[in-house]
Parts: structure tokens; C-alpha cells; sequence
């Protein structure tokens, strides 16, 4: 099943992003995932619910999120990677998140996270 939803150039804060995730992991037969929330106000307090949601998702294979232009500070970064890193299938991977305000502080457990996909084969990633 593929599903791409665009919520490009919105007021989207990010506060129900955790559950958002969380719904999606649901999808049981959801393989390809692309979502663009590039352009509104996510913070990131919440990416790490999001990440753990998506990463229960027992078929997803390729997943394209954009979250360029937004206000992202990083802190949840690393809890994020871990929760992706936990989606048994995935295989194709691209994240943006250009145009932030990620320091790096946690782009050590993102990338440990990410290095747990065992099916992991094409990786696009921009900062």
C-alpha cells in the first residue's frame, strides 16, 4: 500500500506529530510512505513518538519525509533514529530536514538508531 500526503506550507507546530506516528505504524500493510511537512512550525518535541511510531511499522520499506523549513532544534533527533531503526523492512530511506536548527548534539544515537536497520540499503539524508 503507498500513501503520500503533502501538508507543505501550513502552521503545523508538530504537538500531535507523536500520534500522528503512532497511527501510521498502525497501517498494517502500509509499504511506501512519503509525507512533506517542509515549510511550517514543527519544533520536534514530539519527532521522537513519531520515529517509534513509524518504526512499528511492519511493512514499510521506503519512506520519503521532508521536513525542510521548519524550526527543528534536534533534541529529539536521536530518539527518532532509534524508533526508525526499529522498522524490520525498511530498505529505502530519505530524510530532509534542511533549513533547521539542529545543533548535532544527538546526531550520535540518530545514526546508531538508523544502523539497527537490518534491511537498510539506500540511505539520502540531508541537514
Amino acid at each position: 500500500t503507498n500513501l503520500d500526503l503533502n501538508f507543505r506550507n501550513n502552521e503545523i507546530t508538530g504537538e500531535a506529530l507523536g500520534h500522528f506516528g503512532e497511527g501510521l505504524g498502525r497501517a498494517a500493510k502500509l509499504a511506501n510512505l512519503r509525507l512533506n511537512f517542509g515549510n511550517n512550525r514543527i519544533t520536534g518535541e514530539t519527532l521522537g513518538l513519531f520515529g517509534e511510531g513509524l518504526g512499528r511499522s511492519a511493512e514499510l520499506t521506503n519512506l520519503d519525509l521532508n521536513f525542510r523549513n521548519n524550526e527543528i532544534t534536534g533534541e529529539a533527533l536521536g530518539h527518532f533514529g532509534e524508533g526508525l531503526g526499529r522498522a524490520a523492512k525498511l530498505a529505502n530511506l530519505r530524510l530532509n530536514f534542511g533549513n533547521n536548527r539542529i545543533t548535532g548534539e544527538t546526531l550520535g544515537l540518530f545514526g546508531e538508531g538508523l544502523g539497527r536497520s537490518a534491511e537498510l540499503t539506500n540511505l539520502d539524508l540531508n541537514f
